[in-house]
């Protein structure tokens, strides 16, 4: 285990310090050395300082997992404009910043994997995720892109996975209902998650059941698949008890 290096970022703007210090302490205790690195991701500065910095003291960063998120839980017009544009410096725009500060010395060396974290709302809208599910939206796309022009140029040791998972039972969608399957849970996702890189997927959704159902949104018409997701699927309604974040107040990030 002591030839693994495992590089932990986590952004100080929506994860306490705290919670990094047990989670160093964690990986400590399984045998493994870590770094960490406390960045606010939503500042492109920030990043691009912080990944000199690893790559300063850690070295080359080989795999690189773009995993954070926020959400809010408002419909559209309770969202003020803050946190619109929060949800986008998280969840999208970071990925920008990370992937230009590693890719080049993947390109270098000639390996590397890039993973990016979507979300199933980022294949399905989602009620009270206008933010959200738009910036999963994003991911999915900036993905698909990133792995054709890595393909296109030749870069074929470089790989690409991207991970869309259903409701997670971390806490971050704290009041959700799911009726169609229960919540995931977080180690079956980071298990499934390890198992797909490993395996050099390009992409991996969970539950495989979804993908079954993604095909019915072009398929059927759209008023039958609003018909659907309401009355059978119940989507709207699985997140009437969301409790969301708190409310960002204008001007603050």
């Amino acid at each position: 285990m002591g030839l693994y290096k495992i590089y932990l970022t986590i952004s100080i703007c929506f994860i306490l310090l705290s919670g990094l210090q047990k989670t160093c302490t964690a990986v400590i205790e399984e045998g493994y050395e870590i770094f960490s690195y406390v960045v606010d991701l939503s500042d492109r500065k920030a990043v691009y300082e912080t990944a000199e910095k690893v790559k300063r003291e850690v070295g080359k960063v080989d795999v690189l997992i773009n995993n954070a998120g926020t959400v809010f839980g408002e419909t559209l017009l309770d969202l003020n404009d803050t946190a619109i544009e929060t949800t986008y410096k998280v969840n999208i725009l970071s990925h920008y910043w990370t992937v230009k500060a590693f890719l080049p010395d993947m390109i270098e060396s000639g390996k590397g994997h890039i993973v990016t974290v979507g979300s199933v709302a980022g294949l399905l809208g989602t009620y009270r995720c206008t933010d959200y599910s738009a910036t999963k939206f994003a991911t999915v796309g900036f993905h698909e892109s990133l792995f054709t022009e890595l393909r296109a140029h030749g870069h074929n040791t470089i790989h690409a996975t991207l991970v869309c998972p259903y409701y997670i039972n971390t806490g971050m969608f704290d009041g959700v209902t799911p009726r169609l399957m229960p919540m995931l849970e977080p180690d079956y996702v980071a298990e499934t998650m390890i198992d797909s890189i490993r395996k050099n997927e390009v992409n991996c959704i969970m539950p495989g059941s979804v993908r079954y159902l993604l095909p019915l949104k072009c398929l059927l018409p759209a008023k039958m698949c609003w018909d659907l997701m309401h009355r059978v699927m119940k989507g709207p309604q699985s997140m009437m008890e969301f409790k969301g974040k708190p409310k960002v107040a204008p001007g603050l990030t």
